[in-house]
């Protein structure tokens, strides 16, 4: 008998789209970057002014001046970003962090400790990673871009649950040298190779952003009358050949002198500088802020520094839960909002740590609530890519980077000097409450911009 049924026609199987391989790269340098510096350098701090018999103020300078490094070399390194993309910007992060952490076993002063710090680890910490990922998610998603930017930033949970606890342990343990010259070449054997993955755009490699089969749409339902109307000059990573990446229907489009003349955008530069004027201090000095609080039950500095490190763990796999939650959320709802309920979070949860109580339920409290108030941070990228764009994202970054330095670099040094002169970090939570409270209301009133109307002619992008 012959079969006259018609053959089963095997649908060909779709690859994941090449933009959730930055998202998952992005993910393991942000936990490299958050596990041995931005959360890691914290259990530094104890050892660090111990051996080298200073304070907290004068460790503190040094991420003051880093800081400000940051802010001037931010404008130039988005330029960077945009004209040459961003695998070339996160090599030269990695290589000059990881080479900053090996060095820094060789210090033995203050001074030098000072060169190594300001001259290779800030250097390369902020002048790469986040300035080239950041920037390329926001070339590869349009409709899942804040899903994708929390998604990646998993990696801060990641390094702070994983890498900053095992820091801690080889700080305690081994010395707190032996454990930079691990976390130097670390760096440098997994942030390398993984940057030269790293594409630019998805137009790049003949793809559409958020891997649709044209040009994304806008989910908001506004329409273009010129569907094909303007192109974002955008080059291939590593290639001098430029590529064009049509704007799609109803997306904005921005240069950066036409996104800097908006209301907006400086209003964005507040909220998130009011934002990081806390984070800067309480990241650096996280561990040191613990310890105090913990010693307030009557435990010595050496017993606690332990259980710091594990509330620092618990505090990141916490955002691990939250930032893609909000980011999913965010992406459905206000961003802004959602933002200003962070940062009311973040009130939350530095007036528990007030009553230097050392009760390690308070501590915990205290984890939680602070790692709500941290999923605000890929958001903050999200709303400038939803205001403003592709065209010019990375540079924009670069100049929201510089009042954003200026603003939070002190915090970090006021909060030692504090601590310094009276032994306490009560004086100095205080005034971050108010801090977190404001942005919370500048995230609250954060309007969104019109879009550009320009006339015939040819469009320099700036």
């Amino acid at each position: 008998m012959i079969d006259t049924q018609p053959a089963k026609v095997k649908k060909p199987r779709r690859k994941i789209f090449y933009g959730w391989w930055i998202v998952a790269i992005s993910a393991v340098i942000d936990a490299m970057k958050h596990g041995t510096f931005n959360r890691g350098f914290s259990a530094y701090v104890i050892p660090l002014t111990n051996e080298l018999g200073i304070g907290v103020a004068a460790i503190s300078l040094a991420e003051m001046l880093g800081r400000l490094e940051g802010g001037l070399q931010g404008p130039l390194a988005g330029y960077m970003t945009d004209r040459l993309g961003p695998r070339l910007v996160l090599a030269a992060g990695g290589l000059t962090s990881g080479l900053g952490f090996i060095l820094l076993y060789f210090t033995h002063s203050y001074l030098s400790f000072m060169l190594v710090f300001v001259g290779l680890l800030s250097l390369g910490f902020r002048g790469g990673y986040n300035n080239a990922s950041v920037p390329a998610l926001n070339q590869w998603f349009r409709r899942r871009r804040s899903l994708a930017m929390s998604t990646a930033s998993i990696g801060t949970g990641l390094g702070g649950a994983l890498v900053a606890p095992l820091i801690g342990i080889m700080v305690v343990t081994w010395g707190w040298r032996q454990a930079a010259l691990v976390s130097g070449i670390a760096i440098l054997a997994v942030v390398l190779p993984l940057s030269y993955l790293v594409k630019k755009t998805p137009e790049s490699m003949g793809l559409h952003p958020d891997g649709d089969d044209g040009p994304s749409h806008d989910p908001e339902g506004i329409t273009n009358p010129e569907p094909g109307a303007r192109a974002l000059l955008a080059e291939s990573a590593g290639e001098s050949t430029a590529v064009t990446s049509p704007i799609g229907p109803g997306e904005p489009d921005f240069t950066a002198r036409e996104a800097t003349r908006t209301v907006s955008f400086w209003l964005l530069v507040w909220a998130v500088g009011l934002r990081n004027t806390v984070h800067s201090g309480m990241q650096f000095l996280l561990v040191p802020v613990m310890v105090w609080f913990l010693m307030g039950a009557g435990r010595t500095e050496s017993d606690s520094q332990p259980i710091a490190f594990l509330f620092v763990g618990i505090l990141s796999l916490c955002t691990m839960v939250f930032n893609p939650l909000v980011g999913w959320i965010g992406d459905s709802w206000s961003k802004q909002r959602l933002s200003a309920v962070a940062m009311v979070s973040g009130v939350f949860a530095l007036v528990t740590l007030l009553n230097h109580s050392g009760m390690l339920w308070q501590l915990g409290v205290f984890a939680v609530l602070m790692a709500f108030s941290e999923s605000a941070n890929p958001l903050a990228w999200a709303i400038m890519g939803d205001f403003f764009g592709r065209r010019s994202f990375a540079t924009l970054r670069g100049i929201q980077h510089l009042p954003d330095q200026l603003m939070s670099m002190s915090t970090a040094v006021w909060m030692g000097w504090i601590f310094d002169h009276t032994g306490s970090y009560y004086w100095a939570l205080l005034p971050l409450v108010g801090i977190y409270s404001l942005s919370a209301v500048s995230y609250w009133i954060l309007p969104r911009p019109k879009q550009p109307i320009r006339g015939p002619g040819p469009l320099i992008s700036l």
